[in-house]
């Protein structure tokens, strides 16, 4: 049965979608284009005003264009683009547009010449839709022929998220693409930064999937060795969000606990597709809470030289970048290659008054709250079309990272380390389109996450080395193979009915081990298992009804069935449905729905979490009389069993002719976990709620008790970490602190999108404005123990967050303005509880593109951006932490405070 919030949602949906006009026409409409390689501006034309352009890669290789700004229809605009070029436009039956150098007459048996202006290698520049809508793969016909249908032409691969149907976008989950164009005008210079923007990513979670994780509680942040970014999609844990490179599995870090994204360069990606939605129907059961689609660039032409460098204005926290980009496109696919070098300053805590004035920062030496880096990363991708119908993909991506850690407690004892990271993955794929539309594919990937580091603990008075690990190695391999085949399979009066069938095999393994030297503990093995699965899919799009069966209030009904089936070679198998529906009862009105269920076995990391024994901790919390009271808590895994999903969304998409240029997307998700693994929220009063956590807190009656439950504890294995330096003395309570299934966790939340461009005179404005809403994570950590509330709690995620980006253009220059804003929200870790206040930046990016000022020359293809994020310098909100006094919620707020970088560009 729907809540109230769900059925409030819905109908609001409905008003909407009922109040909404028509849709926007094809007419004229804006256009920010800028000046530079030709088949770049090409791909920006066709995503803007959603046209489909025919040309020959070889006829617009190294042409250049002095872009287009303004109202224009799309005809008139591509005119402009053209200018100075010898190419002419021919308009196609299909609405496509031909791009080709005029022809002479056409011959015939009596000699005059022949028609050769239609290429027999063509690319095709589509907006998003018709990217999915027109694209066929394989079909080839000779230079002479002049085509009939858009699927007559030799098409470059379309990666499409959400659905393995070539030629559909799956409509029924909402997806949000970040290309170029926004990428360029956020000022982010890494991937990591552009993620951590994101309204509905959380920066915490079971892993602690963010450089500060090593300074907040998250229970798994101790294998994050190289403090990696991950993407953790609604705060449903990094382990629900999967993470692809061109729609191919990566290995992870952090043992197994999230894909790192930060050293994958921004140059290098096309544009980032984020599925809000489960998926585990299509990509597997780790798709519950969301897929984030890397997509690397492919169709660039010519050379791109780019250097960046940042400042922060407090303290030396200094960044320098380069990167070099060079591709080329003939007549039988294209080739890019992006070489980045990456290095940063750390941050030092000691720099930031607000730390030092929490006690977060002492005195006798470093505490780097970001690390040092120094990075290098090389991404190659080649296509190329071969003979007999076939064409072959690739890619391959390799870092080698060196980051340096240092960290200095109350006891001026410091610790460093310096993890050392290479990671590779490697896809090749072979495609094959022998008949009408259906397609074959066969790919391979294999990838690699390899960390080594050490840890030492240096007593600063005396120089002597008091903790020494040595050769921890953490290592994540992932080999895979996938077979799909997909096409039409008969034609309705609305349209093809679309299938694709596939399988796949899947091996994980996880090692990692360390010498433990100082105290001497030898070797230990902390991770060393393995998990194949065997997967089997099938997807169909149906539609229903079409626009031009002229039925009332249906201009559209599409229909998604999905069903996935894994077999894990150590959690049994499953079988995961989906199904989803979009409704368009007038134009410009998109009205959505999906369900699905999902079964995620715990992951390599998270079964053997639970061989390495059980950790056992003192500290003190808040007793009944109000008094400190020494616990113990204990730290390892529970044995676990797999968690169960039920997934539900709706939302809508609105344009209308009201409001040229404007579009506003929402949609409701709703997600009830079974069994859902997680590790208990650790709250300074939880003696004050005991109905929560129910048998989690176990009494102790005496010292002599807490001593016997200590001694039998380390009989069998167990370690003990010593904090208080009083041993068993005065603990009276054992909390359970470990990983386990949580009986049941609920979840439901709104994601809100709104994007307006209009122009007024020679001046263009957009507004790109992004909300999520986290209504509730609501969770009962036993069967029978009372639910808790996690959102708008101490770092956990929040219930709102908002960014809102606003960019005036006008010739050559571009500005935006962006706003970021986080809600109030409780501490429930200490008592009394705290007040955490509201947090808001602004970050400011000023941009100009020479070739405006001189299309030709020197200073043509080179841009010149000044970023500065956090442009008012503003603190984040004061927060009290138990464990290590940092003054602020790490996973919520950054300490980085205002940031300035130039970027310099340069297209050859």
């Amino acid at each position: 049965m729907l809540t109230r919030t769900t059925r409030t949602t819905c109908l609001a949906f409905l008003c909407a979608a009922l109040l909404s006009g028509p849709a926007l026409a094809d007419s004229e409409r804006t256009m920010d284009i800028a000046a530079g390689d030709l088949a770049t501006a090409l791909q920006r034309l066709a995503q803007q005003a959603g046209i489909e352009l025919i040309y020959s890669v070889d006829q617009i290789k190294g042409l250049r264009t002095a872009g287009v700004h303004g109202r224009y229809t799309s005809e008139i605009a591509l005119h402009k683009l053209l200018e100075g070029t010898n190419l002419r436009v021919t308009v196609h039956s299909s609405g496509a547009m031909l791009i080709a150098p005029p022809s002479p007459a056409p011959a015939d048996a009596g000699g005059r010449q022949s028609d050769s202006s239609v290429p027999a290698r063509v690319n095709l520049a589509q907006s998003d839709e018709q990217l999915a809508a027109r694209a066929d793969d394989g079909a080839r016909v000779s230079s002479t022929e002049e085509p009939t249908t858009l699927n007559d032409r030799v098409l470059e691969e379309v990666i499409i998220t959400g659905t393995h149907i070539r030629g559909v976008r799956n409509e029924t989950s909402p997806i949000v693409s970040l290309d170029q164009t926004y990428i360029e005008r956020s000022g982010y210079t890494t991937m990591a930064q552009l993620v951590q923007s994101l309204p509905m990513n959380f920066a915490g979670g079971f892993s602690g999937a963010s450089e500060t994780a090593a300074f907040g509680n998250a229970a798994a942040q101790g294998q994050n060795l190289n403090r990696g970014t991950g993407l953790n999609i609604h705060g449903l844990g990094s382990l629900s969000t999967l993470t692809l490179i061109n729609g191919h599995r990566v290995a992870p870090a952090a043992e197994g606990q999230f894909v790192d994204i930060s050293n994958i360069p921004l140059t290098a990606v096309e544009r980032v597709e984020i599925l809000t939605d489960g998926a585990s129907a299509i990509y597997g059961a780790d798709a519950v809470g969301g897929v984030v689609n890397i997509i690397l660039r492919k169709n660039f032409e010519g050379a791109e030289s780019q250097v960046s460098a940042g400042m922060a204005t407090r303290g030396d926290n200094s960044s320098l970048r380069l990167s070099q980009t060079v591709g080329r496109s003939w007549s039988g696919g294209n080739a890019l290659l992006v070489a980045q070098f990456n290095k940063r300053d750390p941050l030092d805590a000691r720099d930031r008054n607000f730390i030092v004035d929490a006690g977060g920062a002492p005195p006798d030496g470093p505490k780097y709250l970001l690390p040092k880096r120094n990075d290098k990363t090389l991404v190659f991708n080649i296509n190329q079309s071969l003979p007999e119908h076939f064409d072959l993909t690739g890619n391959l991506i390799y870092s080698h990272e060196r980051v340096r850690q240092q960290n200095t407690d109350d006891t001026a004892t410091m610790e460093t380390n310096s993890p050392v990271t290479d990671q590779w993955s490697a896809m090749v794929g072979l495609g094959y389109q022998p008949f009408g539309d259906w397609r074959f594919e066969l790919d391979a990937n294999a990838s690699q996450m390899k960390t080594l580091t050490d840890f030492t603990d240096i007593d600063l008075p005396t120089q002597t080395i008091t903790f020494l690990i040595d050769n921890y190695r953490d290592k994540f391999e992932l080999w895979m193979a996938d077979f799909k085949a997909d096409g039409s399979l008969f034609e309705m009066p609305s349209g093809k009915v679309r299938l694709a069938v596939g399988g796949s095999y899947r091996h994980d393994k996880s090692h990692a081990d360390r010498e433990w030297i100082i105290p001497a503990r030898g070797y230990q093995l902390h991770a060393n298992d393995s998990r194949s699965v065997r997967s089997a899919y099938a997807e169909l799009f149906v539609p229903v009804l079409s626009r031009e069966q002229s039925v009332p209030f249906a201009r559209r009904i599409d229909l998604s069935l999905a069903a996935r089936y894994d077999d894990y070679s150590d959690f049994g198998n499953t079988t995961n449905p989906k199904v989803g529906l979009v409704w368009t009862p007038v134009d410009g009105v998109d009205i959505r729905a999906s369900y699905g269920k999902s079964f995620r076995a715990p992951t390599v990391y998270e079964k053997s979490l639970f061989t390495r024994g059980l950790e056992i901790d003192n500290t003190t919390i808040t007793g009944l009389d109000g008094n400190q009271v020494p616990i113990f808590y204990l730290s390892g895994s529970a044995p676990l069993t797999a968690e169960k999903s039920r997934n539900f969304s709706v939302g809508t998409t609105l344009k209308s002719e009201r409001l040229p240029g404007a579009e506003l997307t929402a949609t409701y998700f709703n997600i009830n976990y079974s069994g859902r693994i997680s590790v208990p929220p650790f709250d300074d009063g939880m003696l004050f709620e005991r109905g929560v956590y129910g048998s989690l807190i176990t009494e102790i009656p005496s010292d002599a008790a807490a001593q016997a439950y200590l001694d039998a504890a380390l009989a069998k294995g167990a370690t003990f970490h010593d904090q208080l330096y009083t041993g068993a003395a005065g603990v009276r309570y054992v909390f359970d602190w470990r990983q386990q299934n949580a009986a049941t966790s609920k979840i439901d939340g709104i994601d809100v999108s709104g994007l307006y461009t209009f122009q007024i005179a020679n001046n263009t404005y957009d507004v790109n404005v992004s909300y999520s809403r986290l209504s509730k994570i609501r969770t009962t950590l036993l069967a029978d123990t009372t639910p808790i509330e996690i959102v708008n709690t101490y770092e956990q995620p929040l219930k709102n967050r908002v960014r809102a980006m606003g960019t005036w253009l006008r010739g050559g220059f571009a500005s935006t303005a962006a706003l970021n804003y986080s809600n109030s929200y409780e501490n429930a870790s200490v008592l009394p509880r705290e007040r955490i206040k509201a947090w808001a930046t602004v970050d400011l990016n000023l941009a100009y593109d020479f070739s405006h000022l001189q299309p030709t020359g020197p200073l043509n293809g080179f841009r010149a951006a000044l970023s500065i994020t956090n442009l008012f310098d503003v603190n984040p909100p004061y927060a009290t932490d138990p464990f290590y006094s940092m003054g602020f919620d790490v996973f919520n707020a950054d300490a980085v405070g205002r940031y300035t970088t130039l970027q310099l560009t340069k297209r050859w």
